[in-house]
């Protein structure tokens, strides 16, 4: 019989799995742990299965090598990068979604087309596509939508756009799952310019003010 601890370490850990790297506070807000009780479990419960380091003077945690063995995790190791920050400011638009039990990170969209050749003839036998894609930062469904997460931390302006284009081009294959395409942005100013690159797409852009 599986106990109660375990049972608990198993379940944050398979949450560290599934976000990559995280705060102390993700996981009180995800498993409703006080400050206390958290850095206590980690302590004591998680260290075995754990790194701990600091960003930006505050600890994250992420899976070693036998904390993913114990969930039998897929995923490769996680370093801290120049995208942990993307990475946490992930987790807190994973929060704001009540923890979607289906949530994917990193996840392909990909529309196939039959192309012709340069000459505007298709041969039998022979296969011919132009595949278009876009990899949201993150996807789940509910309530029969399928909800596309983007999360605009320091990327460039005119590659935000281009993105947008890319899901102009690519949702239509998917328009019987009814998407719809949230960007989390820092600032009013970029939430203004990325609003009106939206038109036309289902969408809903929000600062991280406003979810805080």
């Amino acid at each position: 019989m599986i106990s109660s601890t375990q049972e608990r370490v198993e379940t944050i850990l398979q949450t560290i799995d599934r976000l990559g790297i995280v705060k102390i506070k993700h996981l009180q807000n995800i498993h409703h742990l006080n400050y206390r009780n958290a850095c206590r479990i980690i302590s004591t419960q998680l260290r075995p299965y754990i790194h701990e380091t600091y960003f930006h003077k505050e600890k994250v945690i992420y899976l070693n090598k036998k904390g993913r063995e114990f969930i039998a995790s897929e995923k490769n190791d996680t370093t801290v990068s120049y995208q942990t920050l993307h990475s946490l400011m992930r987790n807190e638009v994973y929060i704001y979604f009540k923890c979607p039990h289906d949530w994917k990170n990193e996840h392909l969209l990909e529309k196939n087309e039959k192309a012709l050749n340069s000459f505007g003839i298709s041969f039998q036998g022979l296969s011919l596509s132009n595949k278009k894609k876009v990899i949201c930062d993150a996807i789940f469904k509910r309530n029969g939508y399928l909800y596309l997460i983007e999360v605009d931390n320091e990327r460039k302006m005119i590659d935000n756009k281009k993105k947008i284009e890319s899901y102009r081009e690519v949702l239509p294959a998917f328009k019987d799952q009814t998407p719809i395409l949230y960007f989390f942005t820092k600032t009013e100013s970029r939430k203004k310019k990325l609003t009106e690159w939206l038109k036309g797409i289902r969408h809903e852009v929000l600062t991280f003010e406003e979810i805080r």
